[in-house]
């Protein structure tokens, strides 16, 4: 085991010292689509964490609608009926199915975003779910695992979290941020999210204080900020893997937004 592993490992081992070990593994799967697929509605009597490593999953948890960006996750409860639509090819994703002894009687919110601790959790679990087929010294470890993410729901800490972020906010920031400064319209966005572009603009607005589309540009200039000055690729990539038809377009929206050119922006910063 690398040194980087084992201390994700040992920070892991940590957090669930003390924790009685009262969850049972049931299922792994870790894939990778490779085209468009979508799983029917359903439910099932165990629970089921779902956690997206890369790309973004459309689901409908007992008929609210979510985007799972990446780093994200989703805790299902047992008799809970959902779907999951894989859009884009490439987006990855780790499913575990699990019986667990602990007593969630009040309701948590399902959808657990970003946060110093998950990343982490998330980092362990890829480290250490290499196959589907599991040593059992290696489930316990998952286990483990989960063991520790149910604590952190019941944290302060957690709590605390939850209650700072407005869920219909954060699908949209999530999804926008997903997209890493590709260009998204604001039609596209209310598809996803099925809501009206009108609904859509107005309640992010009374909600944020910001124009939805004065937030994408925001972010997509952000994107552009932090390629000009820290990567090695030409202007001319820049503008393409931000999704601009050519370096022209792309030059007129960065002068626009900072008052100065992307190649004068390079050569100050």
């Amino acid at each position: 085991m690398n040194s980087k592993i084992h201390k994700i490992f040992v920070i892991m081992c940590d957090l669930v010292y003390n924790v009685a070990m009262n969850t049972t593994l049931l299922y792994i799967h870790k894939n990778k689509s490779t085209n468009q697929g979508k799983t029917t509605s359903h439910s099932h009597d165990f629970w089921q964490l779902e956690i997206v490593i890369h790309g973004h999953i459309p689901a409908v948890v007992c008929g609210r609608r979510i985007i799972l960006n990446a780093g994200e996750m989703l805790l299902i409860k047992p008799g809970s009926e959902h779907e999951f639509t894989y859009e884009a090819p490439g987006t990855s994703w780790i499913t575990l199915k699990f019986d667990t002894e602990e007593n969630m009687e009040e309701p948590i919110e399902s959808v657990i975003r970003h946060s110093l601790f998950t990343n982490r959790l998330i980092s362990s679990l890829e480290a250490i779910i290499h196959s589907t087929i599991l040593e059992v010294y290696e489930k316990k470890a998952v286990e483990g695992h989960i063991e520790a993410l149910f604590c952190y729901l019941k944290s302060t800490e957690f709590t605390r979290s939850a209650d700072k972020k407005n869920s219909f906010i954060a699908d949209i920031t999530g999804y926008i941020r997903g997209h890493d400064g590709m260009q998204i319209s604001i039609n596209e966005l209310a598809a996803k999210l099925s809501y009206t572009r009108s609904h859509l603009s107005k309640e992010f607005k009374k909600q944020t204080g910001e124009c939805l589309k004065s937030y994408i540009d925001r972010i997509r200039l952000d994107k552009a900020r932090e390629m000009l000055s820290y990567s090695d690729f030409s202007i001319s990539d820049i503008s393409f893997q931000l999704g601009f038809k050519d370096i022209f377009s792309f030059s007129r929206f960065f002068k626009h937004r900072t008052g100065t050119s992307p190649r004068k922006y390079r050569k100050i910063v």
